[in-house]
């Protein structure tokens, strides 16, 4: 129940020395058990584990209703799991090879020793979950236990009515800006901005999932570098770092790779902002060259999932932050190359030469480019569905797998940069999801999950790991500030 508001009055003296009387009101104040920042899969997650667990739980999001879901919202829906192949240690070696040793072995234990069973707990509240390799052709061979239908757009609209079935209230266009803390360091709630001014939102615990700054220009040139400013964001546009500033300012601690970040090798036609799934996530059946012809990277080293972060990253490298993934007719005949919605065609010509003069690229690099990886190519069995060993030889840089000779025409092409998804610097958190500060404390009622958690990917990530990250850490911070929740309550009935 919101407290009345009453009126302050403030003396002050003037420099004439004449005392005026100024009349305030004094925001508003409510009083809740469990406050959940943020829509996104991490929020949902942690207001129904909370509500599960027994508390009341209120869910604030600066976004308008429409808006729902955060970057969630603009997800391919894919989930990383441990499986009875893969089983979680296997996925543990992996995060820590891939992030070259650097990633949280604690938080990685976390994530992939409670996977299994929260994602039966995402399928008992209804996601529609389903085999990647019948849903996306376009993961195949990776590492992918499950996929959503509807892709994240409908992870988030079938979860999103289970709010309101569990007694949750979701409050939109209210932007938090400043924790509420008490005598002793204590997190206690929000002031937070909605349409009609300020109000304190006072409650017993609070869980941060608000996102990483990925959407927030200056934060971005600030941490990332100059060249940061343009790039193109895949995702929600009100996902600033809100919240991580936030928990900085009461001493939360910051951990990862605050110079990373998620990235994807794109169709260059995309949106500047929400751009969603425009993604060539088919580029190892290509070869990439950048404007002036020449190839950068080893487009077979791995399938996508383990390499399209960092070569979305290379991409952006490169001059004017372009590049051209190149593929024939025997290619396009197998429908092995495409934009992921499909929703940007490839450019076509009879001839390399001809390609080139419709990229703007030089003719004659370009031609010596091709010709140069068509004489390398070794002979084997082409399969996309593995691995298959097909590699060139004798060039720099060499393509591993898939290496198709460029040959018969028509020839394609689609323009591509790299996109931001998220930022990969974050809170420290503990594996009880609780915000860390500087000096190695929790924060008492203080809990983060999602995005803005640092400490376990670094430059490089293994798709479909975020998604999880904010499902296993929405569902424990969920379930620690209610029992939070509870102890607040027990400690002042005691009193």
């Amino acid at each position: 129940m919101k407290r009345p508001v009453p009126c302050l009055q403030i003396s002050q003296i003037t420099a004439g020395g004449v005392e005026l009387v100024v009349r305030a009101e004094a925001i508003p104040a409510e009083h809740l058990e469990v406050l959940v920042l943020g829509t996104g899969l991490a929020g949902m997650c942690a207001a129904l584990s909370a509500r599960e667990a027994g508390a009341a739980v209120t869910v604030i999001d600066k976004a308008p209703e429409t808006s729902r879901g955060g970057n969630t919202r603009f997800s391919g829906g894919a989930l990383r799991c441990p499986t009875a192949e893969t089983p979680p240690e296997a996925l543990i070696e992996e995060l820590d090879r891939i992030t070259k040793g650097r990633a949280s072995p604690a938080l990685a234990r976390v994530l992939y020793g409670r996977a299994e069973d929260d994602v039966q707990w995402l399928i008992g509240l209804g996601a529609p979950l389903a085999s990647p390799s019948v849903e996306r052709p376009d993961l195949r061979g990776g590492k992918m236990s499950y996929h959503v239908r509807g892709n994240g757009y409908g992870l988030v609209e079938s979860l999103y009515p289970r709010l309101a079935e569990r007694g949750i209230e979701c409050r939109f266009e209210t932007k938090a800006v400043d924790f509420i803390t008490d005598g002793v360091g204590r997190v206690s709630g929000v002031r937070a901005k909605t349409r009609t001014g300020y109000v304190d939102v006072l409650a017993r615990s609070v869980v941060l999932a608000t996102g990483g700054f990925q959407a927030n220009t200056e934060m971005r040139v600030r941490y990332l570098g100059r060249e940061a400013s343009s790039l193109v964001v895949r995702g929600s546009k009100y996902n600033t770092g809100d919240g991580i500033r936030m928990a900085m300012a009461v001493g939360g601690q910051s951990l990862g790779d605050w110079g990373g970040f998620h990235s994807a090798v794109m169709d260059a036609r995309s949106e500047p902002v929400e751009a969603g799934e425009t993604n060539i996530n088919s580029y190892p059946y290509t070869i990439i060259v950048n404007r002036n012809g020449d190839r950068f990277v080893d487009e077979g080293e791995d399938f996508f999932d383990t390499t399209y972060v960092k070569y979305g990253k290379a991409v952006i490298a490169q001059p004017g932050s372009i590049a051209y993934c190149l593929f024939d007719a025997k290619v396009a005949e197998q429908e092995l190359v495409y934009c992921l919605h499909r929703e940007f065609e490839p450019v076509h010509a009879s001839s390399i030469a001809r390609l080139a003069q419709a990229l703007g690229i030089p003719g004659d690099r370009l031609q010596a480019t091709v010709d140069a990886y068509n004489g390398s190519v070794q002979p084997g069995e082409f399969d996309p569905e593995r691995r298959d060993g097909k590699r060139t030889q004798g060039i720099v840089p060499p393509k591993s797998n898939w290496a198709l000779a460029l040959d018969t025409a028509p020839f394609f092409a689609y323009p591509v940069t790299g996109g931001i998804t998220f930022t990969l610097g974050g809170l420290k958190v503990d594996d009880r999801a609780r915000v860390i500060d500087t000096e190695d404390r929790a924060i008492p009622g203080l809990y983060a999950a999602g995005e803005l958690i640092g400490g376990l990917f670094y430059d490089n990530y293994p798709g479909g790991a975020s998604l999880l990250r904010s499902l296993v850490f929405g569902r424990l911070a969920g379930r620690e500030s209610a029992a939070a929740s509870k102890e607040v309550q027990a400690s002042h009935a005691a009193r």
